[in-house]
């Protein structure tokens, strides 16, 4: 299949020729979300879609964790869905939730059912109850897969793995998350680098995400020490995390590096525009909205080579490493210390490329071109 997904699906050969009509979309599509605003990546494309889309897309919300199996959720959506009698629900996302929308569907009698698949539990190398990581990853994400009539992606990773292959006949397309470019004539805050206490003469990098070991933040650490005796650099962490007090132990000790911890940030955008480059060493990943956000801010990208950071970072615009590989991270970073007309040469790729793949308005429009073909399509369900 490696060939037929190089670029977008043919389901997105017409996409921009088909522009839904309000009137005929208005209760036909309803669109499933998990998690509380900004939470993560699923919530985050589905948040964008909603602001830049033409379509008034009707709207299941859960915000907190179904738990283990939640009769009562699994009503909810039945009755909401029973009232709204929509012909095509989007699940977002594999998982327990996935699983109660993907079920609530079929139990309402929805003719079409779009799975997306913007994760696995598989690639969880550190899961906190290895039970309920055998559970959802060996029964309730084949099931979700099972009742979806159709399923699509976000990377072409994710479209060409193991566990999607049973499943090849219903997978529909790829589409990518998309980001908003911003306007880089923004200036600086004055005092953004006294806030945090970022020496004025250091090179800044930052790192936007979760604070797990699951985003490489022990390699990430283990790098830092190395070029602690050659490099000056300032780093920001933005983001939280249960792990986040033992992971900030990691970097303490470090005489040339300065790192503050910054926690969770609702203006991401003014971290990024005050940085000089962006570190992602991520164990896995499926496509980060974290990492395109970056690159739209015109900032130069370390990021591993796993998943759909290959497939952003291979178009321009960064250096690949692989995980957990702290003398590779070390090396691509002093390259960019040392290098200032490179990482301004991958700096102005970084926003092209975004510009040309990863725009918010091409995932609007290849999502409604993709609605709107399943809506055609004649196969009911699987």
């Amino acid at each position: 299949m490696g060939s037929s997904y190089t670029h977008r699906h043919q389901y997105f050969q017409e996409a921009n020729s088909h522009r839904l009509s309000k009137q005929k979309m208005n209760t036909r599509i309803i669109q499933h979300c998990f998690g509380k605003p900004a939470s993560g990546g699923p919530i985050v494309a589905l948040e964008r879609l909603l602001a830049h889309s033409s379509v008034p897309y009707g709207v299941i919300r859960q915000t907190e964790p179904a738990g283990g199996l939640n009769v009562a959720l699994i009503r909810r959506f039945v009755r909401e869905l029973r009232q709204q009698q929509p012909q095509l629900v989007h699940v977002r996302g594999l998982g327990n939730e996935g699983f109660h929308a993907a079920l609530a569907a079929r139990l309402a009698g929805v003719p079409k059912i779009l799975v997306s698949v913007h994760g696995t539990q598989r690639d969880l190398r550190h899961p906190g109850n290895p039970l309920r990581h055998w559970v959802v990853k060996s029964i309730l994400e084949p099931l979700t897969l099972v009742m979806a009539t159709h399923v699509a992606t976000v990377c072409e990773f994710a479209a060409q793995r193991s566990f999607i292959r049973p499943f090849i006949g219903k997978l529909v397309g790829v589409v990518p998350n998309g980001v908003e470019l911003p306007n880089l004539s923004r200036p600086e805050e004055p005092d953004f680098r006294a806030r945090w206490g970022i020496p004025a003469d250091l090179p800044l990098a930052v790192c936007v995400s979760r604070i797990t070991e699951e985003k490489g933040y022990l390699t990430l650490a283990s790098a830092l020490r190395i070029l602690d005796a050659e490099c000056r650099l300032a780093l920001l962490v933005v983001g939280g995390g249960d792990e986040s007090k033992h992971i900030r132990n990691q970097f303490s000790g470090l005489a040339n590096i300065v790192v503050r911890f910054v926690g969770h940030q609702h203006d991401v955008g003014s971290f990024l525009a005050a940085s000089d480059l962006f570190l992602f060493p991520s164990l896995h990943e499926n496509l980060s909205n974290a990492l395109i956000e970056a690159m739209a801010h015109g900032l130069p990208a370390i990021a591993t080579d796993v998943g759909g950071n290959t497939e952003v970072v291979a178009r321009g615009g960064g250096i690949l490493v692989p995980p957990g590989n702290a003398i590779e991270l070390a090396t691509a970073i002093a390259r960019l210390l040392r290098e200032p007309d490179f990482c301004m040469e991958l700096a102005q790729q970084a926003r092209e490329n975004i510009r040309a793949h990863y725009s918010v308005e091409r995932m609007v429009s290849d999502w409604q071109g993709l609605y709107e073909r399943i809506l055609k399509d004649d196969h009911g369900r699987a």
